[in-house]
């Protein structure tokens, strides 16, 4: 006897202009913290304190050597494609006239998006940084928190990205959009 195949469920994805939609229409609480993830409303983990500091540690740093030609994003929205629209916890985009008031940015204007992760690694590691690179996000950061790292990821293609390197505390990162960056200002055990 031959058993019949489970029928296949088809997922609705949501765009990004319906999670607006729904956003507007109050149907996520005020205390919600969701990011649009390939047309699925994921929700987001609450931030620990230690998330929060090395957050800050970075925010201030990016914005004291990068203000003159990008602004640093903390927490707030990039719109990679029509089914996306992730909140990293740090985003430098390019400085444009008018800045993001009207739409927020897209992959070409994207230099580097951070992700900061404790409990929610796997999440980044598998799940945004592959999102990051099919949008073409030339640089992307996972600090790990629990290893005391950050992951910087650079040449993106549709399978990912083809470069990694691991800094560790004492190191100096140097990429294409940082210069001089000591791990021991981020990274606090």
């Amino acid at each position: 006897m031959t058993k019949e195949a489970p029928p296949i469920l088809k997922k609705y994805r949501f765009t990004v202009d319906t999670y607006h939609r729904m956003a507007d229409a109050g149907l996520f609480p005020p205390e919600t913290r969701v990011e649009l993830i390939d047309g699925e409303i994921i929700e987001m983990s609450p931030i620990k304190s230690s998330h929060a500091d090395c957050v800050d540690k970075l925010s201030e740093w990016l914005i004291i050597q990068l203000h003159q030609h990008a602004v640093v994003r903390v927490q707030n929205p990039i719109t990679l494609d029509v089914l996306s629209e992730p909140e990293p916890d740090l985003a430098v985009v390019i400085r444009k006239p008018g800045g993001y008031k009207d739409a927020h940015p897209a992959p070409k204007e994207v230099l580097l998006l951070i992700e900061v992760a404790d409990t929610s690694l796997e999440k980044g590691r598998n799940i945004k940084l592959p999102l990051y690179a099919a949008a073409g996000i030339p640089e992307a950061w996972l600090v790990n928190l629990p290893e005391q790292t950050i992951e910087v990821h650079t040449e993106p293609s549709a399978e990912g990205y083809s470069s990694i390197h691991i800094y560790r505390k004492g190191d100096t990162i140097t990429t294409p959009s940082v210069k001089g960056l000591s791990m021991d200002k981020v990274l606090t055990a």
